[in-house]
C-alpha cells in the first residue's frame, strides 16, 4: 500500500534550539498509526508542520504521492489534512453548534445563516458521534475539558479528511470517553483514512494502532509494528533509557498533626452538592472521579475561584472566606490549573514572568520590576523542577506541555505555599516528566506542605496518595487508606456501585 504522507529530511529550528534534525519517515495509508515520544522530543513541531502552522527549515513533505508546502493551516485542510489539538483551539464564547459548523454554516445567498439547516446538522452530527447529550446552544467554555475535547474530535472528523493526526486526544479523556474514540477510530480506519495518533499511553497504542514512529530529542529513532518490541524497549528508545514506572516512598506513619485545609460540607457549583476530607502537612491526598462529578468545582471552590454556596473551609483552623483567588494566594494555596495554557500561563510571557506574577511586588518599587531578583528567584525554582535557565528567557509558548507544567509548579514553589492544589498535573506529558513531577509533589509533602490531587489515573493516584477520597454526583463515596486503594476497588466506588459490591462481598 502506498504512503499517505512521507516526509524526506525534514529539519526545524527555532532560534538555538533544534526540534526537529532531518527527520525522515513515513505513514502508510488506510491505517492507524502512533506517534511516540517525550515533551520536547519533536512530536508537536512535526504535528504543526503536517497541519501547516510551521515550514520546515528544510526537507520535503509528500502527500499522496504529491510534494506539498503548506501556506497555513487552510492550505492543508484544503489538502485533506485535519488536526484535533491538544490544545484544544475552539472559540470559547461560540455555541458548540458554531464550532462544529464553523466555517462552513449552512447560508441563504451565501451570507444569511440558515438556522434550521445548521439545527439538523448540528442533530445529525450529534446522533452520529455519540454528543447528543451535549446542548448544541452551550458556550464551549462552559463545558468541562474531555466533553470539549470530544467537541474538537467531533469537528475534525466531520471535516472528512483523507489523514487525521490526534494529538494527545486521551489525555482529557474519561475511561468511558476512551472507548468512545476507540469507536471514532475504528470508523475511520474502516472507512480507509488514514490516523495518526500522538500519545504517551501504550494500552492506547496496542489497542488502536498497527504501527509506531519514535522520536528523541527531534530525531527519528525507531520504527516498529505494533508489538514487534516491549513496551519496556519502546520507553528506551522514548527515554534513551531505561525506565521503570515507580513512585516516591512515602512516609509509612499517617500524618497527626493539625490539617492545613479542612473542608466541611462544601457545595459549590452545579455538581459539588457535600464535601467533607483533611488535607494535612506531609499527606498527598488523592481525589477519584470520573468526569463530571465535582471534583472541578471542589478545587475551583478551594481556590476562590467557584462561590462557595454552603459549608466552610479551613485553613490551619481558621475559617476563610475566598472572593477570589488572590484570597486564596494569600491564604497560602497553589494551584495547578485543569487546563495550563489558558488557566495556569501567560503564554507569550517569558518564563522569568510566569513564574513571578504571584509575588511580583516582592521586587518592584512603583511598577517597576527589580529584573535581576526577579531571574535570581526564578532560577531557583526553575532548579527546584529541573527547567533548563532557558526557560527564564523564552516564551512559555515555545516549551513543551511538560515543561509548561513544570513551569506552573515552579510559580507556585516560589510563593513558599503551604497547600497545593493539583488537577490533572501530568495529563499529556510523557513518562519522563511525569516521574519528576511525582517526585516534586512528594518533596513539597515533605517540606511541610500538603497535596491535594486529582488524576485521571487511577493506578497514579494509588501509587502516590497517602489515602483517596472517591466523589460520586458530587459527595464523598468512599475514603481508601493507602493499604485498602486498588484499581478495582477505585474504580468500583467511582461507578456508584462501591457500597453494593461491598454487600455482596
Amino acid at each position: 500500500m502506498s504512503d499517505a504522507v512521507r516526509l524526506d529530511g525534514v529539519a526545524k529550528t527555532y532560534g538555538s534550539t533544534t526540534a526537529l534534525a532531518d527527520v525522515s519517515l513515513a505513514f502508510e495509508a488506510g491505517t492507524v498509526h502512533a506517534l511516540l515520544g517525550e515533551n520536547g522530543a519533536g512530536k508537536s513541531t512535526l504535528v504543526k508542520i503536517l497541519s501547516g502552522l510551521a515550514r520546515p527549515d528544510r526537507g520535503t513533505v509528500t502527500l499522496f504521492d504529491q510534494q506539498v508546502v503548506f501556506a497555513d493551516r487552510s492550505s492543508s485542510s484544503a489538502l485533506g489534512i485535519e488536526t484535533a489539538f491538544q490544545e484544544i483551539p475552539l472559540v470559547p464564547d461560540l455555541s458548540v453548534a458554531d464550532n462544529l459548523l464553523l466555517p462552513n454554516q449552512p447560508r441563504h445567498f451565501g451570507f444569511l445563516l440558515d438556522r434550521k439547516v445548521a439545527r439538523d446538522q448540528v442533530a445529525a452530527i450529534g446522533k452520529e458521534f455519540e454528543i447528543d447529550d451535549v446542548d448544541p446552544r452551550t458556550p464551549v467554555r462552559e463545558l468541562d475539558l474531555s466533553l470539549r475535547q470530544k467537541v474538537e474530535i467531533t469537528r475534525a472528523i466531520t471535516r472528512k479528511p483523507r489523514l487525521l493526526i490526534l494529538d494527545e486526544p486521551t489525555a482529557a479523556l474519561s475511561k468511558a470517553d476512551v472507548e468512545w474514540l476507540g469507536r471514532r477510530i475504528q470508523a475511520l480506519k474502516t472507512a480507509g483514512t488514514t490516523v495518526i495518533l500522538v500519545t504517551h499511553r501504550m494500552p492506547e497504542v496496542h489497542e488502536f494502532c498497527g504501527r509506531m514512529d519514535i522520536l528523541r530529542n527531534g530525531r527519528h529513532v525507531g520504527s516498529f509494528a505494533v508489538g514487534e518490541i516491549s513496551d519496556e524497549a519502546v520507553f528506551k528508545h522514548i527515554m534513551g533509557r531505561s525506565v521503570q514506572v515507580t513512585f516516591p516512598a512515602r512516609n509509612s506513619s499517617p500524618s497527626s498533626a493539625e490539617p492545613l485545609l479542612s473542608a466541611r460540607d462544601l457545595k459549590a457549583g452545579r455538581l459539588l452538592e457535600s464535601v467533607t476530607l483533611d488535607v494535612r502537612p506531609g499527606e498527598i491526598v488523592g481525589v477519584a472521579a470520573l468526569q463530571g462529578m465535582g471534583q472541578l468545582e471542589l478545587f475551583n471552590a478551594l481556590f476562590g475561584a467557584e462561590r462557595v454556596l454552603s459549608g466552610t473551609i479551613l485553613i490551619n483552623g481558621q475559617r476563610a472566606h475566598f472572593a477570589g483567588p488572590s484570597d486564596a494566594i494569600d491564604a497560602g494555596i497553589g494551584y495547578v490549573p485543569e487546563d495550563r495554557k489558558i488557566q495556569g500561563l501567560a503564554l507569550h510571557r517569558s518564563g522569568a514572568e510566569n513564574a513571578s506574577i504571584p509575588i511580583v511586588s516582592e521586587f518592584s518599587l512603583l511598577g517597576v520590576v527589580d529584573a535581576a531578583t526577579e531571574r535570581a528567584r526564578v532560577d531557583e525554582a526553575f532548579s527546584a523542577v529541573n527547567l533548563h535557565p532557558r526557560a527564564l528567557y523564552q516564551t512559555a509558548a515555545e516549551f513543551s506541555g511538560g515543561n509548561q507544567q513544570k513551569m506552573v509548579l515552579a510559580k507556585w514553589l516560589l510563593t513558599h505555599c503551604r497547600l497545593l492544589l493539583a488537577f490533572d498535573p501530568t495529563r499529556g506529558v510523557d513518562v519522563g516528566t511525569k516521574h519528576e513531577i511525582y517526585g516534586i509533589l512528594r518533596r513539597f509533602a515533605e517540606g511541610g506542605g500538603g497535596v491535594l490531587l486529582h488524576s485521571t489515573e487511577v493506578p497514579e493516584l494509588i501509587g502516590l496518595c497517602d489515602h483517596i477520597a472517591v466523589l460520586y454526583r458530587g459527595r464523598i463515596a468512599a475514603e481508601l487508606a493507602h493499604g485498602e486503594a486498588t484499581e478495582e476497588t477505585v474504580g468500583t466506588w467511582m461507578l456508584g456501585s462501591g457500597g453494593r459490591a461491598r454487600a455482596v462481598a
